[in-house]
């Protein structure tokens, strides 16, 4: 049996203070041991609400860095990350969470009717509001895990083999599908990256597609995590802020996957 690696784990030990996340909405920024703390603090905020191995988080929810947080957090639970497309109707995330059938789904306090919706129809145990920073369930939870608890969590290697997020696609020609990404796909999509666009620990990419398509989670941001580089995220697309992002020589950004 082959391991997954932590990648947090292993550039929080190994270069804690270098850059890892910049929300540019909220204007967060995380080095690799913080951002590490906080994923592992989500995973217990999690754990003390009945999220165990196996089962899926569902995060409804526009681009932000909580989003990439809870993603780590469930690869330390050893749980599967749903991302959801927030562009989808009632009824549409109703049929997805039915069939995938989340525990706990964190949202955007903008989804809130949304998401209370939904766990009503497809009897979602816990749900927990996300406020890009601000007060809200997911932050006072985060604050409540002790340093005594969080030292308690045991790190977790799952196999390569293991499925890390479900990705439902568009249901074109039917119902939405469930494309389970294992750890070995994320780990594989991250060396091409590092062989076809020099992704390296030097790398900035900007974050702009949605976090709930396979675009905007890898290409290029987790290859950019695996190898210790930083991620810029912005929350919705703006042409004019884009623009200047780019020519930004602070930033310095190296990345940035759009759609014609």
């Amino acid at each position: 049996m082959t391991c997954a690696a932590d990648w947090l784990f292993h550039h929080a030990r190994f270069s804690p203070n270098r850059p890892a996340l910049v929300d540019l909405a909220s204007d967060r920024h995380f080095s690799y041991v913080e951002l590490n703390e906080r994923a592992t603090r989500a995973a217990l905020y999690f754990r003390a609400r009945g999220v165990e191995e196996g089962d899926r988080v569902a995060v409804l929810c526009h681009n932000d860095s909580d989003v990439f947080e809870i993603q780590f957090a469930c690869q330390k639970l050893g749980a599967v990350f749903l991302p959801l497309n927030w562009r989808l109707a009632v009824p549409e995330l109703e049929f997805i969470c039915n069939d995938a059938t989340p525990k706990l789904m964190a949202y955007g306090i903008e989804f809130e009717r949304e998401a209370h919706e939904v766990a009503k129809l497809s009897k979602i145990r816990h749900l927990a509001s996300l406020a890009n920073g601000a007060e809200s369930d997911y932050e006072v939870g985060l604050r409540a895990v002790t340093a005594s608890a969080w030292q308690s969590l045991a790190p977790r290697m799952p196999d390569l083999d293991d499925v890390w997020t479900i990705m439902y696609t568009s249901g074109t020609t039917g119902r939405p599908k469930g494309a389970m990404i294992t750890y070995k796909m994320a780990f594989f999509n991250a060396v091409h990256c590092m062989v076809e666009t020099q992704v390296s620990s030097t790398s900035r990419n900007l974050t702009f597609l949605p976090t709930f398509h396979t675009g905007g989670l890898n290409v290029y941001a987790n290859p950019v995590f695996h190898a210790g580089g930083c991620n810029y995220v912005l929350r919705t697309f703006d042409p004019a802020e884009f623009l200047r992002l780019l020519s930004d020589k602070e930033i310095g950004l190296t990345h940035a996957l759009g759609v014609p």
